[in-house]
């Protein structure tokens, strides 16, 4: 049986910020839940307003053919556009790039290397411990928007907004696995970190600016794993299985990279 005293190492050392990041992230997709009712109410003058936008701005902030005013168009506008992505590629990002360079950092690299256990074991087990808490962020996000959106007539298929969400979780572990790489290689967090995010940021607006011109949408859409999620109109389209396999192969073939290269490299204490 595989030994995990390093990822229980990892949990019991992190759970209180997870559960920090898990409260918070619940507090907020809570008062977007409740604020549809008071914006259900004024739909007039908001769907003036949606209307007046050019098609194509119309159609990069909220999908093509979403109603912003459903349930569905409303939480994918304000949870799936901009809350989720974002807080869960923070968190990844962050996570993946101090696993194993944080170590190198404090000094403790050393004492974890001089143990029996494996490289290998050594990379996947610190991979799975600074990624973990993602999908349960994940989790405290369906939780809060399945237990107050009825209450506010906000009502989803709970299936899908599971689906949803796990998409966006595994996007941000791909984020978060190729900062994971390039910091457990170089032994700089920074640079995991940054790299991450900037890659990140770049995807990002290759989906905006593919939605908007139309040579390149192709493109966009098959290299963004911004548009693999389904963006705003999530909830109305759903996940396409191919986006779901894609958004599962990259954080485990960037794991593999990263065990072989961490394995490879001489590494000084």
């Amino acid at each position: 049986m595989m030994r995990v005293e390093i990822l229980r190492r990892e949990v019991a050392e992190h759970w209180r910020g997870v559960a920090a990041w898990t409260v918070g992230a619940m507090l907020l997709s809570s008062i977007y839940v409740l604020f549809y009712a008071s914006i259900h109410s004024s739909g007039a003058s908001i769907q003036h307003l949606l209307e007046s936008l050019p098609k194509a701005l119309r159609t990069a902030l909220l999908g093509s053919g979403v109603n912003y005013l459903s349930p569905g168009g409303y939480l994918g506008t304000e949870l799936f556009a901009f809350l989720a992505p974002v807080l869960l590629l923070v968190m990844g990002v962050l996570g993946g790039s101090r696993a194993l360079a944080g170590e190198e950092d404090n000094g403790t690299i050393e004492l974890l290397l001089s143990t029996p256990t494996p490289r290998s074991r050594l990379t996947l087990q610190k991979a799975l411990g600074a990624l973990l808490p993602v999908f349960v962020v994940t989790a405290g996000i369906w939780t809060a928007v399945a237990a107050v959106g009825p209450s506010q007539k906000l009502t989803v298929n709970l299936g899908g907004l599971a689906v949803a969400l796990v998409a966006v979780a595994l996007m941000a572990t791909g984020f978060g696995m190729l900062a994971f790489l390039v910091a457990s290689a170089s032994g700089s967090s920074s640079l995991g970190g940054g790299l991450a995010a900037g890659v990140a940021v770049c995807l990002y607006v290759v989906n905006v600016v593919g939605s908007v011109v139309r040579p390149l949408t192709g493109f966009a859409h098959a290299v963004s794993p911004f548009h693999w999620v389904g963006g705003a109109g999530v909830l109305v389209y759903g996940v396409p299985w191919s986006s779901l396999l894609l958004l599962i192969a990259c954080p485990v073939v960037l794991l593999g990279v990263s065990i072989v290269a961490y394995q490879r490299r001489d590494v000084r204490a």
